[in-house]
């Protein structure tokens, strides 16, 4: 298994991506965050998510060439239209604006529409407290999840995120689907032959199981019940319906080359700390000096902190397999 450097791996991708009709712009954004992902160990949403990208672009579900731009905007709000293409690239196009009105009203808001898959919620958040500034992410997906109580796929697995500047070099991120478990665990399990814990899966007919494949065919279930139910309809109002863009149900499937343009959306909140008190760092770190006293508490970016450094040191392992998956599909 060959270990790449984090430029190697972003050069792959620009190149794979490139041949496949994307723009300069697009390639040179989604590969970087690609191995920004893979940086942080996050292989899922990282080179194993490539194969989608490269299929979406080829038969269109991801516009080559998109060209995003702003289409609205306040003193504090900004709103993108993505037209279609990557959800990096169209956040890329506002994001200094969204970082000057952040900073000159204390909270800025872009929301983006006409989008795709936002990949980890992570790197935008993580970006914008490397700025200094805390901010909130919510990105609706295709369907994939009940409702707490029924018995068919409803919501994405709607991820949110949270970032915030600390005294480290890493940033605070907290960064969670609100489904009880990623998709691709699922999609592994069930490739590997075993199963999964009680609790993630029901069946077409809305019985719990243990079977990744019955899972994949009926629906997986919110984190906490009730409570993840109640968190995924929250993205898929911020993502969704506040943008202007396909709420989950009416979303075409990111795991399939079918149907056209998702046309999911994108909210994110910043805010500047300063504005609001004097010491946040200070106080934060004072926060997490107590919670981590005695005890094996891992404060959330921590461990993408550590993984991080080891891949900028020392490179990632990528599967052959995986490399090769990339070239036939970018030939």
């Amino acid at each position: 298994m060959p270990v790449m450097s984090l430029s190697e791996i972003e050069s792959v991708c620009r190149k794979a991506l490139l041949n496949v009709g994307a723009s300069i712009e697009q390639a040179d954004i989604v590969a970087a965050e690609i191995a920004d992902a893979e940086a942080e160990g996050i292989r899922n949403v990282g080179l194993g998510y490539m194969h989608l990208y490269l299929k979406h672009l080829k038969v269109g579900k991801v516009k080559p060439g998109a060209s995003p731009k702003i289409v609205k905007t306040s003193s504090s709000t900004t709103v993108i239209d993505a037209d279609f293409g990557f959800c990096h690239h169209a956040y890329m196009i506002g994001e200094a604006r969204l970082i000057e009105t952040t900073r000159e009203q204390g909270v800025g808001l872009m929301s983006i529409n006409h989008s795709s898959s936002a990949g980890v919620l992570g790197w935008f958040v993580r970006r914008l407290a490397k700025q200094g500034l805390v901010s909130l992410m919510f990105a609706n997906s295709s369907k994939a999840v009940a409702a707490h109580g029924g018995k068919v796929p409803f919501f994405g697995t709607n991820p949110f995120a949270f970032g915030a500047p600390r005294a480290t070099e890493e940033p605070l991120v907290v960064d969670m689907a609100t489904a009880s478990t990623a998709r691709v665990n699922l999609v592994k399990a069930a490739a590997e032959g075993r199963e999964i814990e009680p609790g993630h899966a029901i069946d077409v007919d809305g019985n719990p199981t243990t079977d990744p494949a019955a899972g994949l065919k009926g629906a997986q279930l919110p984190v906490g019940g009730p409570k993840g139910f109640g968190l995924g309809l929250m993205v898929d109002v911020l993502g969704g319906v506040l943008t202007g863009s396909n709420c989950s149900y009416e979303a075409s499937m990111f795991a399939t080359t079918e149907g056209g343009p998702p046309n999911v959306g994108q909210t994110i909140i910043a805010m500047d700390p300063a504005f609001f008190s004097d010491g946040f760092v200070t106080h934060l770190e004072s926060m997490f000096t107590d919670l981590t006293k005695d005890n094996e508490v891992r404060v959330p970016g921590e461990r993408r902190a550590e993984l991080r450094r080891l891949h900028e040191a020392q490179g990632v392992e990528v599967p052959d397999s995986l490399l090769a998956q990339i070239a036939e599909l970018s030939s």
